[in-house]
């Protein structure tokens, strides 16, 4: 149905070496408690990588130009964690490929963040029903929004699509898939509230599990999506 992007993991030879510390934890194969620790330290390690990662590729392009793309590659990233030897490596590379098409599908988001904002400034201003009204329409909004930007690291490097076509998945996503929805807003809240009680382990971490934690929910429902689509056509 679609073009497909950055899915799979980089593969290596068998008998080719490991690439960095990343792939000798990887590919090593200790057994007992002592091989679950070195896993279990490692993805902890990628996570707050993973987070650096993503605030100097967000640094690197002015912030506005490189949020999307630093988003983007490290949803890539995060979505392989453990099983990618060269994460370094592959968000640097997923982050200048596609660089202007990233940033144009991201630019809608600049958009929302913008609208959303000035619509919590003029809720302080208001009073009584107005301001519950508006309190209701924002807290549906800001959901919608989420779900919709928990799912578009995922989107933009999974389809060749352009800004149309791809903003109108991600709007019509939450309808298609309430239960992953739910569960994209349960993590949040999880997040939020680490945020509140350990606020600089979410600092170092929270990022890189929210794009992990995301990219795995929002990967199982397009995978199911698109076979839908695939047997639809085939029957068809």
């Amino acid at each position: 149905m679609t073009a497909r992007a950055d899915r799979e993991p980089t593969r290596r030879r068998p008998d080719a070496p490991a690439a960095g510390v990343a792939g000798a934890v990887a590919d090593a194969e200790v057994p007992g408690w002592s091989g679950g620790v070195m896993l279990a330290l490692r993805w902890a390690t990628l996570l707050v990588e993973v987070t650096a990662m993503v605030a100097l590729g967000t640094l690197a392009g002015g912030v506005l130009l490189g949020l999307g793309p630093a988003l983007r590659a490290g949803g890539v990233v995060a979505g392989r964690m453990t099983a990618e030897p060269t994460p370094w490596h592959t968000f640097w590379r997923t982050w200048r490929e596609g660089f202007g098409r990233t940033n144009a599908l991201f630019a809608p988001v600049w958009a929302v963040a913008a609208l959303l904002w000035c619509d919590g400034v003029v809720l302080h201003l208001l009073d009584g029903p107005a301001r519950a009204v508006l309190q209701a329409g924002l807290l549906v909004v800001g959901a919608w929004a989420t779900v919709v930007l928990a799912c578009w690291p995922v989107v933009v490097a999974r389809y060749a699509r352009g800004v149309v076509e791809t903003w109108r998945l991600l709007l019509l996503l939450p309808l298609l898939a309430p239960a992953t929805s739910l569960a994209v807003l349960v993590v949040a809240a999880v997040v939020l509230i680490a945020a509140g009680v350990l606020p600089l382990l979410a600092v170092l971490a929270g990022p890189a599990f929210w794009l992990w934690a995301t990219a795995r929910l929002a990967t199982d429902r397009l995978d199911r999506i698109d076979a839908q689509v695939a047997g639809g056509a085939a029957g068809g």
